[in-house]
């Protein structure tokens, strides 16, 4: 079904706090089938791109814990390709949060809009969360998914996600 999420493909930056995810270093749903995916070579900076899917499902975890108390944010690079379909009616989401059992913030990314062949952040702005200074597990669940309108849908290439400590 795809691929585990390669640790060799994640990157943090100590100066800035900043966890940068390759696509490799994500788990994608399908991803090990080319029917579905195009994936980059290991240890290139290429984008994942999407053939044709019926569900979207990019999940990561950060392999270290946050810091309690600190303010993140959280965004996908992404780009759209000549040929991309299916998404005028499939709303995509971008879901974070701090521990298995933490309460997962949301927020609604609609891929029609995006201009074809244009980096983009998403969602605007990032998804901005804190880390509770009680909360047990710090570890950051987080993912990007269509999963409602059971429709095929493609043309959408993933070429990072960003995890970063926010300033005061």
């Amino acid at each position: 079904m795809s691929e585990a999420a390669d640790p060799g493909e994640v990157e943090y930056d100590e100066d800035t706090g900043r966890w940068r995810f390759k696509p490799r270093g994500l788990n994608i749903t399908w991803s090990s089938n080319p029917d579905y995916w195009t994936m980059p070579e290991k240890g290139t900076d290429g984008p994942a791109e999407l053939l044709k899917v019926c569900w979207l499902e990019i999940e990561g975890s950060t392999p270290e814990h946050l810091s309690k108390g600190e303010r993140y944010a959280l965004s996908f690079k992404i780009s759209m390709t000549e040929d991309t379909f299916g998404w005028q009616e499939a709303p995509a989401f971008v879901m974070a949060k701090v521990g298995k059992k933490g309460i997962a913030k949301w927020a609604r990314i609609n891929l029609a809009d995006v201009p074809v062949g244009h980096e983009m952040e998403v969602p605007l702005g990032k998804l901005q969360f804190e880390v509770p200074e009680n909360a047990q597990d710090t570890t950051l669940y987080f993912g990007f998914y269509e999963l409602c309108c059971g429709g095929w849908k493609g043309g959408l290439r993933i070429h990072e996600a960003v995890v970063e400590e926010m300033p005061d």
